[in-house]
């Protein structure tokens, strides 16, 4: 018998989760919106909310905001890696308006999920409020 063992990093087993169906690209609402300043850490998105960032543009009015997210990075294919992306902020016109674009988001395979090291998204006067998108 042959048996395998993953080494995989401490944050496939230490992240909190996000279970909200408001977020997923597909979703539209006629109220407006939650702002995501309040995220700073390792997360992995559960059941209702998906699997994993969206990876394109998403229209303003998805994911219950007024100025969506998306993850503009390649998620690692290997198990344990972990990318770095920008995570875009469809503004005015501009998939990925710099002033409220992050760097660094992370992503890490964890072996069938993914866990992301989320930041804390700009929110600013205005009515203007950035969120993370999920698929």
């Amino acid at each position: 018998t042959i048996s395998t063992v993953l080494n995989l990093p401490p944050q496939c087993t230490s992240y909190n989760t996000i279970n909200d169906a408001t977020r997923l690209a597909t979703y539209t609402a006629s109220t407006c919106c939650t702002c995501d300043s309040g995220y700073n850490g390792w997360y992995r998105m559960t059941g209702s909310s998906g699997s994993q960032l969206v990876t394109s543009p998403v229209t303003i009015g998805s994911c219950g905001s007024n100025y969506p997210s998306w993850w503009n990075g390649t998620h690692p294919s290997t198990v344990g890696a972990t990318a770095s992306g920008t995570q875009c902020v469809n503004y005015s016109g501009y998939l990925c308006y710099s002033s409220y674009s992050l760097t660094s988001i992370l992503a890490t395979n964890c072996n069938g999920y993914y866990v992301y090291y989320l930041q804390p998204l700009t929110c600013v006067c205005c009515g203007i409020y950035p969120r993370y998108c999920t698929v």
